[in-house]
């Protein structure tokens, strides 16, 4: 647990954090010990690394050996600490936009009374594995931007490395439809695009003061690009170039200016090379899934399916050919949850965002408002469940979350263009 501690940045020079940021350091009310709070930082990488390497169970799910590690290194430590002092929950149910998330999370409970899931209490341990992972997050890194920071650079090290491994077993073994795919619950080309896409976002925002620490950044961000780009996830690509285009038009300077035609050069180029395979798989049936999924949301508009319910989207393929999904976010959350539920997911999700958007001066509130956008277009096509076992989605969902709730407060601090 050593390792934590001894990992320091030089923090004199703002080029490593933001001015404000540097000054605005609160920590948890009731925080736990220097010990405990590594512990759960290890946890917070372990979920990543779990994700990258261990073995998955049907559909992509986490295998056995990924839940007992995070059994062990991050909920069992978490339930510990959450009944040693009761306060730890109070505090995080009072955090911004967490009333939100638990409205909707007890409607979610209530619907399991009419959902045809097949295992409810799986779908009940879901919510609980995210309100851990939350609390986990706000004991273990909190809003101590040193800490933000390691789990951010450790974190997209970890996705860097496993982009490697992945463009290497793609050059050496390539699938049959030519899309690299990754490893565990990411052996599938939507899910390590959008793991790829998080660890984009979470350096991109990180600032080093010597030419290797930069080197090595840009080294791990080609990395992470090189492994998205090779999967061919349309969606991921139109969400990474937007999402960065956004970021580089809210900095206001001369460099950003410069990347900014860069990356529209390097976008475009690589949209004409890549036009025929890009047009190939034309619209993926998603207008049929789309059409259909509004077809269930109507028929319970109000209660909806229920949480983990199952059903059938058929497709035109013929042949038996059939979604259980409805390849959206939102338009699951709408069939599964109804009208009551979609309306509390968008106040959390579009609460995230204009939170991100009012704290885009700080480094943690870029980050923020880089993974919101990128998932914002990107499950607008794939990864649809909201409420699942720690998978990629979580890196693009709950992720930014939970770095929100150590966002000060608009009166806490008084913003600087950094």
């Amino acid at each position: 647990m050593k390792f934590f501690d001894r990992l320091q940045f030089n923090t004199s020079s703002s080029s490593s954090l933001d001015h404000t940021e540097s000054h605005y350091r609160p920590v948890p009310q009731y925080p736990a010990s220097p010990s405990v709070r590594n512990l759960l930082l290890s946890g917070l990488l372990l979920l990543i690394a779990g994700m990258c390497a261990l073995p998955a169970g049907p559909s992509f799910n986490p295998g056995k050996p990924f839940q007992y590690l995070l059994a062990l290194t991050l909920y069992l430590p978490t339930l510990i600490i959450g009944f040693s002092s009761p306060r730890r929950w109070l505090e995080l149910m009072q955090r911004p936009l967490m009333p939100w998330l638990l409205a909707l999370f007890a409607w979610a409970g209530l619907s399991l009374l009419w959902s045809n899931a097949r295992r409810p209490a799986d779908e009940f341990m879901r919510m609980l594995s995210v309100l851990l992972f939350l609390l986990a997050f706000l004991q273990g890194v909190g809003s101590d931007p040193i800490r933000q920071r390691r789990l951010l650079m450790c974190g997209a090290g970890i996705l860097s490395v496993t982009a490697l491994a992945a463009i290497i077993n793609f050059t050496i073994a390539p699938p049959a439809d030519d899309r690299l795919i990754g490893f565990g619950v990411m052996a599938n080309a939507n899910l390590v695009a959008a793991a790829m896409g998080a660890g984009v976002l979470m350096l991109w925002t990180c600032r080093f003061e010597t030419r290797a620490q930069r080197l090595l950044k840009w080294l791990a961000i080609a990395l992470m690009a090189c492994a998205l780009t090779l999967t061919f996830s349309r969606s991921a690509w139109i969400a990474l170039f937007s999402t960065v285009f956004v970021l580089l038009t809210t900095r206001r300077s001369k460099r950003a200016g410069q990347r900014l035609v860069l990356l529209s050069m390097v976008a475009g180029g690589m949209a004409l090379a890549a036009y025929p395979e890009l047009t190939e798989r034309g619209m993926s049936f998603r207008p049929q899934i789309f059409a259909y999924a509004m077809d269930l949301f109507a028929q319970h508009p109000l209660r909806g399916w229920g949480l983990g319910a199952n059903f059938i989207i058929p497709l035109e393929a013929g042949g038996g050919a059939h979604q259980i999904h409805t390849h959206n976010l939102f338009t699951q959350v709408a069939v599964e949850l109804g009208l009551p539920g979609l309306l509390l997911w968008l106040a959390v999700w579009l609460g995230l965002g204009w939170r991100a958007w009012q704290h885009r001066e700080l480094a943690t509130g870029r980050t923020v408002l880089g993974l919101w956008f990128f998932a914002s277009i990107m499950l607008q096509f794939d990864l649809p469940h909201l409420i699942d076992s720690p998978r990629p989605g979580w890196l693009i969902i709950w992720f930014p979350l939970a770095l929100s709730l150590s966002l000060p407060s608009k009166s806490s601090f008084q913003s600087s263009d950094p």
